[in-house]
């Protein structure tokens, strides 16, 4: 592993689409750490580093374990972080410049990629400077001299390909274009909705079937490819 290891940040085109399930994926098959920056809905859910974390416990024989490093904003109410911070008044609004990179060679890993899960969608509000999800990627880029990647985590069924040409076009119109590494499709193979993403230049990195135990995960595995051949086809 080199210092060049690249940062791949997951978001989603919508809620509940798959993105902390996919980001476990990518970081058993890929061999990397993760990282939920923001984690809003604690009253309700034990939080994503955790479920990433109880996912790597439930496999057996597994090669690589993650260093699962500690979100820089956690809040309590499942809402985006703009609206979880008026709902708690103990806590701050989210401040871009309170991010930064976590170094993490402090663990008992070399340098390795690095998945950073989004809060939500592309476009979630974070504060009220109107800083979005994609002002987030930014300051990532920013912050460090790793190659840095966007995945997009989307269904695979009907409606996805509004919100999935929605969320491409955002990135696109917003400077993050070059940084696309491909979209994700989750759930049930639909080979119409994948050729009309591929039309509209929408690269389909990997098809994520429904398994019903975390378990049963080496044929999802096997969709994935790896991370150099993604990278070099891009």
């Amino acid at each position: 592993m080199t210092s060049a290891e690249p940062v791949i940040f997951v978001t989603g085109t919508d809620t509940d689409v798959g993105k902390t399930f996919v980001s476990g994926l990518l970081a058993l098959k890929w061999h990397a750490n993760y990282w939920k920056p923001i984690q809003t809905g604690l009253e309700s859910d034990p939080g994503d580093s955790l479920t990433v974390s109880n996912f790597f416990s439930k496999q057996e024989a597994v090669e690589w374990y993650p260093a699962v490093l500690k979100p820089v904003v956690e809040l309590q109410k499942p809402l985006c972080p703009l609206d979880a911070v008026k709902c708690d008044p103990t806590a701050s609004e989210v401040s871009l410049e309170d991010f930064v990179l976590p170094n993490d060679t402090i663990t008992d890993h070399t340098v390795a990629p690095l998945i950073i899960e989004g809060a939500g969608g592309i476009f979630v509000p974070l504060n009220s400077k109107c800083e979005i999800t994609s002002d987030l990627i930014k300051r990532v880029i920013e912050l460090t001299d790793r190659p840095v990647y966007v995945v997009l985590v989307a269904r695979s069924g009907l409606g996805t390909l509004n919100h999935t040409l929605l969320t491409h076009d955002h990135l696109k119109t917003n400077g993050l274009g070059e940084h696309f590494l491909g979209c994700i499709l989750n759930g049930p193979k639909n080979s119409l909705n994948k050729e009309t993403l591929e039309l509209f230049d929408v690269k389909v990195i990997a098809e994520i079937p429904f398994v019903e135990e975390t378990l049963q995960l080496n044929s999802v595995l096997e969709c994935i490819p790896s991370l150099s051949d993604i990278i070099n086809e891009s």
